[in-house]
């Protein structure tokens, strides 16, 4: 026959918190047998127990004195102290009117006559269960006892909290195990239709382009207007055609795989420039760089980043001003930089942080993909670094990247905080 218990207030918040600790069903928790038998020394009785009220069911967790059971929560005293403001100390349970009645203390299931309970409240106020203590004669309990009773079942509480924890700790790394996998799987297929890619579509497209140039040769071809005019459009679109496959290959290849080593920007600022000779010399601009600082980071990639920074510097020009675009670089105890800057027609504040987007492109009527920015933002996170933009003074775009310098233990230092956005001088 089942028994009617007290409800706190708020028993459904309180069981689910009791179902969160996950603590019940489990092995023993570390701990808690060598707090119920401290509890009893400290009492002087001979039965301690750690419960723990579910919705229906008293669980005990650890016992001292006797062998710890699930019961019904109608048979345990501890369901009403659980919705009690204080700890309950009861000298002889048999004079309370809140137990005088009970089955543990009438004799129907147990004689009880002392009885301490101390209410195990979780860090959100909830009630757990008690930290009980129980005896068949009576007791006097002294101040020291009553406190030392508390403070155990703060420990209680404490016990419980480790193990919640534990298991969150257990659930978030299997959860970032379960994601690494995922990512390692979804570069590797990357890595894999990239490749595909480049088989499939570069080397066809690479005769297509051959093609279109001899007959762009071709006398007949240059005598006719109207035929040059379409072999022109279709080499043309044809060039964009193999620009775009290439710049979301580096875009997929990015960051990777890294191979750290000593990069010095000085020459690899001079290979870009000359790689761009032709884009330089066709819009008439003036590219410079000083001496700038060797850095580790990967070489390749680092190309990349700055091949797609002065591109872009060259290629969003202002039409009304000879363009002039300047590389400069250097080191603070905790990171190097280099900045690229330009007096194009820059980019407004609003739009900084959308040009670092996938296929984001601000300015349709200028040829591009939308990807250059996008590669060089992937490539920098790869290196733990940061990338910045803002204005350049007096007019025209600064983009800083900044790499992280190593520590002794071989861990990124924390960059140095730098004035404004970017922290561009």
């Amino acid at each position: 026959m089942s028994r009617s218990f007290p409800v706190p207030l708020d028993e459904e918040a309180r069981a689910a918190a009791v179902a969160d600790y996950r603590i019940v069903g489990v092995p023993p928790l570390p701990d808690l047998p060598a707090i119920v038998e401290l509890a009893a020394d400290l009492l002087g009785v001979p039965n301690a127990v750690v419960n723990i009220i579910t919705a229906d069911q008293q669980v005990q967790l650890a016992a001292h004195g006797f062998d710890g059971a699930t019961v019904p929560r109608g048979e345990s005293m501890c369901a009403t102290t659980i919705v009690q403001p204080e700890p309950v100390i009861l000298r002889d349970a048999r004079l309370d009117p809140r137990f005088a009645s009970h089955p543990h203390v009438t004799g129907e299931l147990g004689n009880i006559v002392f009885y301490a309970g101390s209410q195990l409240r979780a860090p959100a106020g909830h009630v757990l269960g008690t930290l009980c203590a129980f005896d068949t004669v009576a007791h006097d309990l002294t101040g020291h006892q009553r406190e030392g009773m508390d403070k155990l079942a703060r420990m209680v509480v404490g016990v419980l909290e480790l193990h919640r924890h534990a298991r969150l700790l257990h659930e978030s790394m299997r959860d970032l195990e379960r994601k690494s996998g995922e990512l390692v799987r979804s570069n590797a297929a990357l890595a894999s239709f990239a490749g595909q890619v480049s088989h499939d579509l570069r080397n066809p497209l690479t005769g297509v382009l051959g093609y279109v140039a001899v007959l762009a040769d071709l006398p007949a071809i240059a005598a006719d207007p109207e035929a040059k005019f379409c072999m022109d459009r279709a080499l043309s679109s044809a060039t964009r055609m193999w620009r775009m496959i290439s710049d979301v290959l580096a875009h997929a290849s990015a960051g990777g795989h890294l191979s750290i080593q000593p990069v010095p920007l000085t020459a690899v600022a001079a290979d870009v420039v000359d790689d761009l000779a032709s884009v330089i010399a066709g819009t008439g601009a003036l590219v410079s760089f000083g001496e700038l600082p060797t850095v580790a980071g990967d070489a390749t990639s680092l190309r990349i980043v700055l091949q797609n920074l002065v591109g872009n510097a060259v290629k969003f020009r202002h039409p009304d001003r000879p363009s002039v675009v300047h590389i400069s670089g250097d080191e603070d105890p905790v990171s190097w930089w280099i900045a690229v800057s330009d007096n194009g027609v820059g980019i407004p504040e609003a739009d900084r942080g959308r040009v670092l987007e996938m296929f984001s492109r601000l300015q349709p009527a200028v040829e591009g993909s939308g990807i250059g920015l996008a590669t060089v933002q992937r490539i920098v996170d790869a290196h733990g670094g940061t990338l910045a933009i803002e204005a350049n003074d007096p007019a025209g775009t600064v983009v800083r990247v900044t790499l992280p310098k190593l520590s002794p233990n071989g861990q990124a230092a924390r960059p140095q905080t730098h004035a404004g956005a970017a922290g561009r001088s």
